[in-house]
């Protein structure tokens, strides 16, 4: 497979498709790629004229890829790179062109420098700050903010992690739904009856959760779990028992849906 992406392939050989997985992989290494732009189109194209994304990155970050989906006309590939200090994850959308696989875009949650900031802000806060902004935000008190801010600007492995040390307490939240008949219709006047709900608010503070949502990624029969975000670059968690109900992955919209086991999904929208 790395002479097909290096070289074209004798000709005697059967010629197959270079697949995603396999360019994704190409374009975080280290080294140089001389056939990069035949495995480009739209955005990337014109994005990456001389160097791959591994070219531009440090030399020391380990790169880690993973299919996520792969039909016949598109495919996502996430991208993990990881150092000593910090983790950042990528989502790389291929579509297929005639019978060659393209990388369209390269995708991540841009609102994280903002949570960043606002994040170094609270954990900068003297106690006796801390204790005014407790009164003032009895709902989301200093603890619930930092947290969240943390699942917010947080990495895939650090969301992935927090979801199944608290599965239960997710699972719990769904089952508080169903049996009070929250959420059957996905409107507004519904959703706030759910976030309101005392047993509800609590459920959601303990797991730092935002709220409660159908609305995010345009899927009336899912239930959101929304960690936070700014306008339309949002993160959080998806339950959709039906894995025919769940929303596709798309550049524009919605960057990646992780499979987390159960019918529960990690979710990013930009």
């Amino acid at each position: 497979m790395a002479a097909a992406l290096l070289g074209s392939a004798p000709a005697a050989q059967a010629w197959a498709p270079v697949q995603p997985l396999e360019i994704a992989k190409r374009f975080v290494a280290k080294g140089q790629w001389a056939r990069m732009k035949s495995y480009l189109c739209c955005e990337v194209a014109q994005q990456a004229r001389a160097q791959t994304l591994g070219q531009q990155i440090p030399a020391n970050l380990e790169r880690k890829c993973q299919l996520l989906q792969q039909d016949d006309a598109s495919a996502v590939v996430a991208v993990e790179l990881r150092d000593t200090a910090s983790t950042a994850d990528f989502y790389l959308h291929f579509v297929k062109e005639a019978d060659d696989w393209k990388l369209q875009a390269v995708r991540g949650l841009s609102s994280t420098n903002l949570g960043q900031q606002m994040l170094q802000l609270m954990q900068g806060m003297p106690d006796a700050e801390v204790s005014r902004y407790n009164q003032t935000h009895p709902d989301a008190d200093h603890t619930f903010t930092v947290e969240n801010l943390k699942l917010w600007v947080g990495a895939d492995a650090r969301l992935i992690e927090h979801f199944n040390r608290n599965r239960a307490g997710f699972e719990g939240v769904v089952r508080t739904v169903q049996t009070r008949g929250y959420l059957a219709e996905p409107t507004q006047e519904a959703e706030q009856q759910a976030n309101t709900d005392p047993a509800i608010k609590t459920q959601l503070q303990q797991l730092y959760i935002r709220r409660l949502t159908r609305r995010i990624t345009n899927c009336g029969s899912c239930l959101e779990f929304l960690i936070g975000g700014v306008t339309n670059d949002t993160v959080g968690f998806l339950y959709q028992p039906d894995p025919a109900e769940v929303p596709a992955m798309d550049p524009g919209r919605i960057i990646v849906i992780k499979p987390l086991g159960g019918g529960w999904y990690l979710y990013k929208t930009t």
